[in-house]
This record gives C-alpha cells, sequence and structure tokens, in this order.
C-alpha cells in the first residue's frame, strides 16, 4: 500500500468514507424484498419491483410515508395506507403505479449509494443517488406518450395531525392552510420547492425540482373518511407536476431532490433558513 500513488491513496479514502456515510441493503418490509437505505439524515425503505419508497424515517424513526397493503385503492380510506408512497411517478395507462409502493411494475439493482430502477415496460427508467444530507432522483427515462407528477403523499411528521401540519414554498411559509382534498378544496401554483411539518417531529422534510417550469404544483390534506380533512387518518398530498383536476404534467427527463432539515420550521426567520439551504443545493 504504502508504493500506491498519491491520487490512488486519495480515492481509496473516498471510497472509505462513502461507505459509512451511505448503505444499501437488501431487506425485508411488509412481508416482501426491500432495499434498506441508511444515511446519516434518514433511512429509506425502497420497494424494488415497485420502484417507490414505502417509508422515509427521519433521524428519530418517524416515517413520514408508512405505505400500507391495505386498504387497497378504496377512497378516500387508503388515504391511510396504500395511497401513500414517493415518488409516485406514473398514474393511469400501462405503467400505472410505476413509482409508488405496492405495484409491481418495475425492476431495480443499486450500488454504492445508488438505485437503478427501470419499468418492465422499458419506457420508464430512473437513478435514485444517496448523500449524506439528501437524496437526489434522476429521471431518465420517459413515455412520450403520457406525462408524469412527482408526489409525496404520507403523514407529515409520522402521525397524520391536519390541525398542527404545516407547509411552505419558496413563495411562502410556514403556512397552515388546511385544504380539504376530499371536498373539492385543493391549492395549485408553481413552485420549485414545497417543505412540511408535523407535530411528533422536530425535522423538516423537503422536497425540490431542479429544473424550473411553468406547471402547476399541488398542494391538499386527504382524510381516510368521508368528513374529510378532519379524519382520525390521512396523508398530505403535495408534488411537481400535479394539475388542479389531478392531471399529471411533467414531460421528459427531470430532477428532484429530498431530504430532512435538521430542525422544525416554525417561523419565518427558519423559513428563510430551509430556503438558504435548498437554494445551496439547485445551483
Amino acid at each position: 500500500m504504502s508504493h500506491l500513488p498519491s491520487l490512488v491513496l486519495v480515492f481509496i479514502f473516498s471510497l472509505s468514507s462513502l461507505s459509512t456515510q451511505v448503505s444499501i441493503l437488501e431487506s425485508n418490509h411488509l412481508g416482501r424484498a426491500h432495499y434498506r437505505v441508511e444515511t446519516l439524515t434518514a433511512t429509506y425503505l425502497y420497494d424494488p419491483v415497485a420502484g417507490g419508497f414505502s417509508s422515509i424515517l427521519d433521524p428519530d424513526g418517524n416515517d413520514w410515508v408508512a405505505y400500507k397493503d391495505k386498504p387497497w385503492g378504496e377512497y378516500p380510506a387508503a388515504a391511510a395506507a396504500s395511497f401513500r408512497g414517493l415518488p409516485n411517478l406514473v398514474f393511469q395507462g400501462d405503467d400505472d403505479g410505476a413509482g409508488h409502493p405496492g405495484h409491481r411494475k418495475c425492476s431495480s439493482q443499486f450500488n454504492n449509494n445508488q438505485i437503478f430502477t427501470q419499468s418492465i415496460s422499458g419506457k420508464w427508467a430512473w437513478t435514485w443517488t444517496f448523500h449524506e444530507k439528501y437524496a437526489s432522483l434522476e429521471v431518465t427515462d420517459t413515455d412520450a406518450e403520457r406525462p408524469y407528477w412527482f408526489l409525496y403523499e404520507g403523514p407529515a411528521g409520522g402521525r397524520y395531525r391536519p390541525k398542527q401540519t404545516s407547509w411552505g414554498t419558496d413563495k411562502s411559509g410556514p403556512n397552515y392552510e388546511r385544504f380539504d382534498h376530499f371536498k373539492g378544496s385543493k391549492h395549485s401554483d408553481n413552485y420549485r420547492w414545497f417543505y412540511f411539518n408535523g407535530p411528533d417531529s422536530p425535522y423538516t422534510f423537503w422536497m425540490a425540482q431542479a429544473e424550473a417550469d411553468t406547471l402547476s404544483d399541488h398542494y391538499s390534506l386527504l382524510g381516510s373518511e368521508e368528513k374529510g380533512v378532519d379524519s382520525a387518518d390521512g396523508m398530505v398530498v403535495a408534488g411537481f407536476g400535479r394539475g388542479i383536476s389531478a392531471d399529471p404534467q411533467l414531460t421528459g427527463p427531470n430532477t428532484f431532490l429530498i431530504g430532512f432539515y435538521k430542525k422544525q420550521v416554525s417561523t419565518r426567520s427558519r423559513h428563510r433558513a430551509i430556503g438558504r439551504a435548498i437554494r445551496k443545493l439547485l445551483r
């Protein structure tokens, strides 16, 4: 080892350092195979035949996705179960469910800090790259005849608490408006990034779109009962490229980032701070 050139020594050190910060292992979750990704700031459970995350846990163990298989597809009851996930890319068509946990439309493989996923149809492909403090999704192949979206659907903070859930964007925050998805109240605008807070976690989950566009982005709360937002369980529905009529709008390659901010964003000063942190990653 002492005779190796210095550049080789630096490369070996870099790989060793990366392996201590990010690990991907085969695991069992929900009674089936998953990839378990461990980083310094989050734990991700990825459903490889679905191409999406069943769970995203903050450092305290709160699950911000908390996907469950049952009830399956029942509206609005599945807002407490199978509607949840991230990135939930493909909606309707032959590849419906690609990118959404619980579906079986994909195949995946991983290396040191990346997961590569392709739809069985061959029309879709994307790569997740995991870093110490965030993860990035590069959507590389898309169906030219079908737009898509990037959605977060889950309980902010680990439990559905609509009166205590707040959210923010690159335009405003923290916000406490409770848009009731079931009763038709949905917020739509154009954003570069979102963040979400819940009462049971000191962390803030955020997501960003690297490429600016002029498309509609969405925020609402979907309760799991017909009483709407004040149901006992439910989820945040938020994402890029989702029209007001639940129509996907993204096309072609795109890159998205997600991660946890180490504080709960509950003031304007913290809103500005998380904005600076996200913008730094988007440069």
